[in-house]
């Protein structure tokens, strides 16, 4: 993905359009667990050692529009070509094969195994890049996005090199001569009293020893006679751990007691002599090297897993568009019918059938002239929290080039999200927990510019209903003064209601405006129904209502009263 040391060697990314593209990124904006980015990668990733990869994807906001245009169209091409989603998926194990491979060459110490690893990987590479090639020479036709007819054209420019073509011809050749090394001849001599007391070898055999046969061996019968043994075959322990998938570690300690028997050590000379034509052989491709395949890797997955992704929740009755990108000077978002993506994959993972569009409840949302700074009210349980994730969530994967969960999006993308949620009071917080939601304030303020967006949680709700109004009040007084995008939710409806008092006496060209978690009057009373619009706070009918709810509204109150006075008269 063009790291820094890689820039001069990758010549094509997924990712990105050029080396300047990466070195320009910005950093890893820490979004804190609250947004549960992590949940998200492990829902793209389709294995785990491509979850920190996907991971810095997502906490990684790219700011350039061309940039995430470059990666949406690259995605869009797997959307609408599940067949060649389909085969990148399967190239995938083969290029995490190359990576297993490099590794077990850094891990030897002797020529034989160097030479041996060097041609398994050439083998490999040779294997993906031919299947790699004819996949994308197959799709042509169906892609669209630049950087894979870029790759295509690379691919196919290696394929029908001739050195390529030669080592296609020449490596088959050279891994039957070494698998016809399969065994040596080892003479013992023996003292008077029949013990061992030298050894050396007689010869490489291109035929396996076998134990023995006694009846057929007895008759004459045996055609393998020469290669059969007079006593049972012992197979070493390290050899029977092989067979079985044997770490590198245990790999590593075997060829360390090996190599410590000089008998050992006198076959690998005879050996290094058997391998050297092959050495030879292979150093005509010391230039070809793995390492463009070793760096799509990540980046493939990132696109197969984000494809799947958007098919699996289209799949279960949910939208999910690509978004439109805003010039960042507009410092806009408005998105119908989104929904908190969390959420739904949660619902998924619950019920692993059917459709989820009756059960996610999608909003809408403006961030424009219209209101920049939202103060967003309701009742307890009213999805509130689950809003301010959602738009959260929104913005990561929009900025990360994926598609967004929204029937349709458009947006200035954002210089960083800055998260504001309660923490817990611990004991060894010194300045409370009140102390500590200001010094966490006050950083924020420190680094957010017009550009960012701002997340905020109940913020500053550790103090007195009256402490925390004018605490919050000058927050977004200041917030309207940066030009921010903010969404705060808060329980102070007096907040919420204070919006055109703010604007009115406080420059700037973020205006405040008031949302709310809308609830509904049935025969039953008021039930919460998780949709948020813009709307004046209503807190003194969620105070009813909770009050009703708890059986302790003016009227429950007095009718149990009232009836315990009958009670007393009685």
């Amino acid at each position: 993905m063009f790291p820094a040391s890689r820039s001069d060697t990758q010549k094509i990314s997924l990712l990105w359009r050029g080396p300047a593209d990466a070195v320009n990124a910005p950093g890893a904006n820490a979004v804190a667990d609250d947004l549960r980015v992590k949940v998200i990668a492990e829902a793209i990733a389709p294995h785990v050692d491509y979850l920190r990869p996907i991971h810095n994807l997502l906490t990684t906001l790219l700011t350039d529009a061309e940039a995430l245009r470059y990666r949406q169209n690259v995605l869009e091409d797997c959307l609408l070509n599940p067949e060649f989603t389909e085969g990148l998926s399967e190239l995938l194990p083969l290029i995490r094969g190359l990576h297993n491979t490099v590794r077990d060459i850094r891990a030897r110490r002797n020529q034989v195994s160097l030479v041996l690893s060097r041609l398994t990987e050439l083998e490999n590479y040779l294997e993906c890049v031919t299947a790699f090639e004819a996949l994308l020479a197959g799709q042509r036709a169906k892609l669209k996005a630049d950087a894979w007819l870029a790759l295509a054209d690379e691919l196919g420019r290696i394929v029908a090199e001739p050195a390529f073509q030669h080592m296609a011809e020449e490596l088959p050749r050279l891994r039957a001569e070494i698998r016809q090394v399969v065994s040596v001849t080892i003479g013992v001599n023996l003292s008077p009293d029949l013990k061992p007391v030298a050894a050396t070898l007689l010869s490489i055999n291109k035929r396996r020893f076998r134990g023995p046969r006694f009846f057929r061996k007895l008759w004459g019968i045996d055609e393998d006679a020469d290669r059969r043994g007079i006593s049972p075959l012992r197979e070493a322990p390290e050899a029977q751990r092989f067979r079985n998938g044997s770490i590198l570690a245990e790999r590593r300690e075997t060829l360390d007691r090996l190599a410590a028997n000089a008998l050992f050590s006198d076959l690998g000379v005879v050996l290094n002599d058997v391998i050297r034509p092959i050495a030879r052989a292979l150093e005509r491709y010391t230039h070809v090297h793995s390492r463009l395949l070793r760096a799509l890797e990540p980046e493939i997955a990132f696109y197969v897993g984000g494809a799947r992704l958007v098919a699996g929740l289209r799949g279960r009755g949910l939208p999910m568009c690509r978004p439109q990108l805003l010039p960042m000077a507009e410092r806009r978002l408005t998105a119908r019918a989104f929904y908190n993506l969390d959420l739904a994959l949660r619902l998924a993972r619950q019920q692993s059938e059917g459709e989820l569009s009756q059960q996610i409840v999608s909003n809408d949302v403006a961030f424009d002239d219209g209101g920049r700074i939202h103060i967003l009210t309701g009742p307890n349980r009213g999805g509130k929290t689950t809003y301010i994730q959602a738009i959260g969530l929104l913005h990561v994967l929009a900025q990360s080039g994926l598609y967004v969960p929204a029937e349709s999006a458009s947006l200035s993308p954002v210089d960083a999200v800055y998260l504001h949620f309660p923490a817990e009071e611990r004991p060894n917080m010194e300045s409370g927990r009140l102390g500590e939601e200001a010094g966490r304030l006050r950083e924020i303020f420190k680094r957010a510019t017009r550009h960012s967006l701002l997340l905020l949680n109940e913020s500053l709700a550790s103090t007195s209903a009256t402490e925390s109004y004018f605490l919050a009040r000058d927050v977004v007084c200041c917030l309207r003064m940066l030009g921010a995008r903010a969404l705060f939710v808060t329980h102070l409806h007096e907040l919420a209601a204070a919006c055109d008092s703010i604007n009115s006496e406080v420059v700037g060209d973020s205006r405040v405006a008031s949302l709310v978690s809308m609830m509904e009057e049935d025969e039953d009373g008021l039930r919460r129904t998780y949709r948020v619009a813009p709307a004046p706070p209503q807190g003194q009918s969620y105070a009813r209502e909770i009050a009703r709810q708890y059986g302790i509204s003016f009227e429950q109150l007095g009718a149990l009263l009232a009836e315990r006075q009958d009670d007393a008269g009685d």
